[in-house]
């Protein structure tokens, strides 16, 4: 996998420029960055105490921000993606450390203790625990671009026929309890992964009142994988370092679960179930289902009822806000929604203009176009994966998931960043569009436009797909518009809205696309509305490219600055469907309220009940 020169990964630090005014560990939304006194010279024949900065990477989201404020460069970003650490202590770098430019080392081959330990680390069974995050970026390992099953890596289907488990992404009181039941259901000897930082420290949402801060307190964790979230080839380097660890005897830790005394498991309610009720366990981590789960009643292969369990996800987003500063919440309101980020950092920059009194120059209302629709791709890229994987297409499934990575590249190159590109800021972009990124994506669009045609041919129009979703989770024009469906999946029931059509911004009224529309409102129209879309998302980042006018990409807006007194509300059109940002200023330099619509909750709570009775599910 291709790696960008671009990419935000691990620190370089130069004590030499330094000036120990500490503003890279004021502006850190995490409170990764602390300054720790160093003896320094100062004259000759005498010395002084200074402060540099020393960077946990089990709290540090690799933002940029510290870097960005640097006044003299001292603090850099270098483009290394990978920190692991089998203890978490190791993942704390002092100013000397930092200081050492980083090199990847391939651990040394150790010694083999016996037969079957040599046997057991070249056959080890994964289960994993995956919250938004950390599927996102373990896609990619587990398609073909990296192939687990050459490591001799097998996915498990049940706890009890485990080695490894993988913990990605952040953990929640409603999901600790589920977390600790599969440990315990793994049988000895057992090896844990703890897949990016907030497993390790809560992360960025270490002031959350409803996520465990470590995980560590309640299951034992073999390797730490820095991050958030790492990318995917971090997970091949902690299962090499695994495997060899194993290889060797290591046989895991042998820690009690929940040993810490002061901690105790939060009380999680058991759904009970009513005589003659089948509960089908459908999620909260499924893939197809998101990260909710579904009670399904069912009545021998039909789905009688269906109901909703939410709440494994919540992490208290719009509380988070009001503890951060304006610039701040960049780097958060993007974690909203892991498979699309780039609209809800354009919403929420949006508002913070609008009261602030910002004009975005032109230039960045172009290059914001193109990471949007960017963005739009690789989610609908996605989706087109899941849905041909679930419909037993797993061809589709590996050429969408590998041609969302051209995306990923290219979003890499524009911004710094994969999945979360916090890139959009108030008063423009953070840095500016670079000459060969061009010709680089209007390559990747022609070729993604060739590629349509393969998907056509491959389920689109394929009459087993055809019957598989034609006629199937049947979604009226009425029950769209009354529980306020958005997006591609009101547009597949008939009704012709889009917000960058029906109020357009940034440039969008300037550029030429169309927004497929149909009244059949089923699975396959609604596929069938995401794929079209990726065409004409094509068509518009080529005009936009073409049409890039020069001039400034950002106005001053600083990382401490007040805001005056007052409301803004923003709409854009996310790859789901509509997204608003209500944001309210009490005129200082952090929040008084930010509300954040999305696309999709609500209509979730209500229409999945109303599609699924009456499905089959077999």
């Amino acid at each position: 996998m291709p790696l960008a020169k671009e990419f935000r990964g691990r620190h370089i630090f130069d004590s030499s420029k330094c000036r120990s005014c500490g503003l890279c560990a004021k502006i850190c939304p995490n409170k990764a960055i602390e300054m720790v006194e160093e003896e320094g010279p100062s004259a000759p024949g005498s010395r002084i105490t200074i402060k540099h900065p020393q960077i946990d990477y089990a709290k540090c989201s690799f933002c940029g921000l510290c870097a960005d404020i640097c006044p003299t460069g001292a603090l850099r970003m270098t483009n290394f993606p990978i920190v692991i650490a089998m203890d978490k202590n190791q993942l704390l770098f002092s100013p000397e450390k930092l200081s050492q430019a980083p090199e990847l080392k391939m651990p040394e081959k150790p010694k083999i203790k016996d037969l079957t330990s040599w046997a057991r680390s070249r056959s080890l069974w994964v289960i994993n625990f995956f919250t938004g995050c950390g599927f996102i970026e373990a896609i990619p390992w587990v398609s073909s671009g990296f192939d687990m099953e050459r490591f001799g890596l097998l996915v498990a289907e049940s706890p009890r026929h485990a080695d490894v488990f993988i913990i990605a992404g952040y953990v929640t009181r409603k999901t600790l309890k589920r977390i600790i039941r599969i440990y315990e259901q793994i049988p000895p000897p057992k090896f844990v992964i703890a897949f990016g930082n907030c497993p390790a420290t809560g992360g960025t949402y270490r002031d959350s009142y409803n996520t465990i801060k470590r995980i560590d307190d309640y299951i034992p964790v073999d390797i730490w994988i820095a991050g958030c979230p790492p990318r995917p080839e971090a997970i091949g380097f902690a299962v090499v370092e695994a495997m060899n660890a194993i290889q060797s005897g290591y046989a895991g830790k042998k820690e009690k679960v929940n040993a810490s005394k002061d901690l105790e498991v939060p009380a999680v309610r058991d759904e009970k179930l009513e005589e003659g009720e089948f509960l089908l366990p459908f999620g909260p981590q499924h893939p197809a289902s998101g990260n909710f789960q579904l009670r399904l009643k069912i009545d021998g292969e039909t789905v009688a009822s269906a109901e909703p369990q939410v709440g494994y996800l919540h992490r208290g987003f719009e509380k988070l806000m009001e503890y951060r500063t304006w610039m701040q919440n960049i780097m958060l309101v993007q974690r909203i929604c892991v498979l699309d980020g780039a609209p809800y950092e354009l919403g929420y920059s949006s508002a913070v203009e609008q009261l602030a009194g910002l004009e975005v120059p032109e230039r960045a209302k172009y290059i914001r176009v193109i990471q949007a629709e960017l963005s739009r791709i690789q989610s609908h890229l996605l989706n087109l994966g899941l849905v041909g994987g679930a419909a037993g297409f797993h061809t589709v499934q590996r050429i969408a998931w590998g041609d969302r990575e051209k995306i990923l590249y290219l979003l890499e190159r524009l911004t710094g960043g994969r999945v979360y590109q916090l890139y959009s800021i108030p008063g423009g972009v953070r840095r500016d569009l670079k000459d060969e990124f061009k010709n680089e994506t209007l390559k990747v669009v022609d070729f993604m436009k060739k590629r349509m045609k393969t998907y056509d041919e491959l389920f689109i129009e394929n009459p087993v797909f055809q019957e598989r979703t034609v006629d199937v989770g049947v979604m009226k024009t009425e029950d769209a518009v009354e529980n306020d469906v958005t997006g591609p999946n009101l547009r597949a029931s008939g009704v012709k809205f889009d917000v960058r059509k029906a109020t357009p911004y940034l440039v969008y009224d300037e550029l030429d696309f169309e927004t497929p529309t149909f009244k059949e409102g089923d699975t396959y129209h609604r596929t069938l509305a995401r794929r079209l879309e990726i065409e004409e998302s094509l068509g518009i980042i080529e005009q936009a490219l073409n049409k890039l006018p020069g001039g400034a990409f950002k106005v001053r807006f600083g990382p401490f600055n007040v805001v005056p007194e007052g409301e803004a509300l923003s709409f854009v059109e996310s790859a789901r469907g509509e997204l608003c940002f209500h944001a309210v200023s009490s005129g200082t330099n952090k929040p008084y309220r930010v509300k954040v619509r999305g696309p999709t909750f609500d209509s979730i709570l209500v229409m999945l009940p109303k599609i699924l009775k009456g499905a089959n599910i077999a």
